[in-house]
């Protein structure tokens, strides 16, 4: 549970970090906040700072260093932070996977992994990492944790914030497509928002089949996806080449509330053992209520539990 104190002390300490670059060499919000944990993890103040501006950030490191902190709460502050980074910048906030989202993912993990925790988890599009990090906060830290993202700032910011985690991690500056790296335990990930205007290919279909290969055999894959995706001109070819190495497994549909224009919800699919394996007509489906609302989501988790009560051991 987060400590609201800590998590403002902590987001106050990116905040003194940010607007003293940012007066000082007007460095962007986004890079001072990845100066921020280069200067709580290395001491890394930089040269050019004049003493003034290099005594305010000492003060500021000395006031976060003597607490111990959390790392849910380190987490969350640095989360709050990227937001207002992506609004300074004009960012779209859908490049940070919202918190309640990665807490039910790390759910499912568990669900998922009953008997056999997963050992390795890939985030093929990690953009700051904070999915990475929320799981590593609340599916399990003794896991190794791989991100691609093909934004250089973007790897740097996810890497600090999963050393700031104590997480270990490889996060990969690379185009996601071009990746051939080792074979995991789970593939979990949330797509970006696709503009249809300038694509000539749909990208999370891209991804999915690439990546597919890096999944152990009877690995699964959780992917946010927007509520469109089975619509695409090309999913009957998607779904074909997808079903020759995969099973769908199931689809939760978010809360619209929990989206401004672009409704969302969480694809499962697992790697199949043999590609002759039998297709599967048992799947998970369901339509989430708003997480806010206690009782119904409640309601909504006790059949997702009876379902995976009935399934144990057959998956």
């Amino acid at each position: 549970m987060a400590n609201d104190k800590q998590v403002e002390t902590f987001y106050d300490y990116v905040e003194v970090v940010a607007d003293t670059l940012y007066r000082e060499q007007k460095t962007p919000y986004l890079t001072s906040i990845k100066r921020a944990l280069d200067i709580l993890l290395d001491e890394d103040y930089g040269d050019e700072l004049g003493k003034e501006a290099r005594r305010r950030l000492e003060s500021a490191r000395n006031s976060v260093t003597d607490e111990p902190f959390a790392r849910e709460n380190v987490r969350k502050a640095i989360q709050l932070s990227l937001l207002k980074a992506f609004k300074h910048e004009r960012i779209t906030n859908a490049m940070v996977t919202p918190d309640s989202i990665g807490m039910f993912m790390a759910y499912l993990l568990k669900k998922l992994y009953d008997d056999k925790p997963a050992t390795s988890i890939l985030d093929p599009l990690a953009g700051t990492g904070n999915l990475l990090a929320t799981l590593h906060n609340h599916y399990r830290d003794d896991v190794v944790y791989y991100g691609i993202d093909s934004d250089a700032l973007l790897c740097e910011v996810a890497r600090n914030l999963l050393d700031a985690m104590e997480a270990d991690h490889q996060i990969f500056h690379q185009d996601t497509l071009t990746y051939q790296g080792p074979i995991v335990d789970v593939i979990v990930t949330d797509f970006p928002v696709e503009d249809v205007s300038r694509r000539h290919a749909y990208f999370p279909y891209d991804v999915i089949l690439h990546h597919i290969q890096h999944l152990q055999p009877g690995g699964f894959f959780m992917g946010l996806i927007e509520n469109d995706f089975f619509d695409q001109p090309e999913q009957k070819k998607f779904r074909e080449r997808l079903l020759e190495q995969a099973h769908l497994f199931g689809l939760l549909k978010l809360d619209e509330g929990l989206f401004d224009n672009h409704p969302q919800s969480i694809l499962l699919l697992q790697k199949k053992l043999r590609k002759d394996e039998a297709h599967r007509e048992d799947f998970l489906i369901a339509d989430l209520p708003p997480f806010r609302d206690e009782q119904r989501f409640q309601q909504a988790l006790h059949k997702i539990e009876n379902w995976f009560a009935k399934k144990r051991g057959r998956f």
